[in-house]
């Protein structure tokens, strides 16, 4: 058994993954193996993970038909034979001492997983990312107490969900005993449901605030930012998915929180939509119908406002009452 495993789910980055595998094979951390998961990529990803897997015994290849993100971390979960499992996303790369530095405080403290801040780059500009909480471990009375209210989605949700996987190691044997795998019918944004589930059912973790390990590449392409027909269903079953999991529970009353997450989810289409190629009407036409779903009709109704700018006030006012015409004018006249 080795210390690490890191998982790496790759599709279609042939410009960005060997920067990305270079970092992780250049880990002060050496005792780890790292598990590239080809899901069916139509570049010459298949070919750079085979020559890698050549010149690194450490390193694993699993080719496979393209399934989705979540599809190919299950993937590599399931091969792993690591204490714990880190997650890396393949257009992004780590600093060098990331993992040593993550799995000694994990051993220090025995937690079920460790958490660092990172960077979040758009294109030469880099900003560094953390979370509005404090440093130290966190047992399972201050994970009810501090995490619990913001757990599924912060109130500021211009910021979105607190948690992502990929700036997190996970204690292997915690992730099994409570079967915690990705959603495979959840094709986007699955962090989200994931890492709710991990928060809720973690007894401790530990927060390493000021460590920034991660680099995350914004991508104005990515699939939360670019239209899919079926973006709109995938966030609607997440949804049901956390209702599922969350809606009457008795440890903590999350009905706000899954409320946030539809709108700001709901809003991320509208977006994606207005930033498409489709003509002015289907636009229209493609926001009314959103706002009809039965879901996002439940969160909008029933929501009293959180304490956010007054730009995404005025955005979910007018969206809450229906006013798509005079939301498009306006998201228009601001770009």
């Amino acid at each position: 058994m080795c210390k690490v495993s890191v998982v790496v789910p790759i599709y279609n980055v042939e410009k960005y993954i060997k920067q990305c595998v270079d970092s992780i094979r250049n880990q002060t951390l050496e005792d780890i193996e790292i598990i590239l998961v080809d899901d069916g990529s139509p570049d010459n990803c298949p070919q750079i993970c085979d020559e890698y897997k050549k010149l690194d015994n450490r390193i694993k290849v699993l080719h496979k038909k393209n399934g989705g993100l979540s599809s190919a971390r299950n993937a590599g979960m399931r091969v792993a034979t690591g204490e714990y499992i880190g997650f890396v996303d393949s257009d992004d790369y780590i600093e060098v001492d990331m993992y040593e530095k993550m799995y000694n405080t994990s051993k220090k403290y025995n937690v079920d997983f460790v958490m660092c801040d990172y960077y979040k780059s758009y294109g030469s500009d880099k900003k560094e990312v953390s979370l509005e909480i404090d440093e130290g471990m966190y047992n399972k009375e201050k994970i009810k107490s501090i995490i619990y209210p913001q757990l599924i989605m912060t109130e500021n949700i211009d910021y979105g969900p607190l948690l992502a996987v990929w700036h997190c190691l996970y204690k292997n044997t915690f992730l099994k005993e409570n079967d915690l795998y990705f959603d495979d019918i959840v094709k986007y944004s699955e962090d989200n449901l994931f890492s709710s589930i991990v928060g809720y059912k973690s007894d401790s973790f530990y927060y390493m605030k000021g460590s920034y390990f991660y680099n995350y590449r914004y991508n104005p392409n990515s699939i939360s930012t670019t239209y899919k027909e079926d973006a709109l269903d995938v966030y609607i079953e997440m949804n049901n998915r956390l209702y599922d999991n969350f809606y009457g529970c008795k440890e903590y009353d999350f009905k706000r929180q899954l409320s946030l997450h539809m709108i700001y989810y709901t809003l991320n289409y509208i977006n994606q939509v207005l930033g498409s190629n489709l003509n002015l009407k289907e636009k229209y036409r493609k926001i009314k119908n959103s706002l009809k779903k039965k879901e996002v009709k439940r969160a909008f109704d029933k929501f009293l406002l959180p304490d956010i700018n007054l730009k995404l006030k005025l955005s979910i006012l007018m969206l809450k009452y229906k006013m798509t015409f005079t939301y498009m004018l306006v998201k228009s006249s601001n770009k």
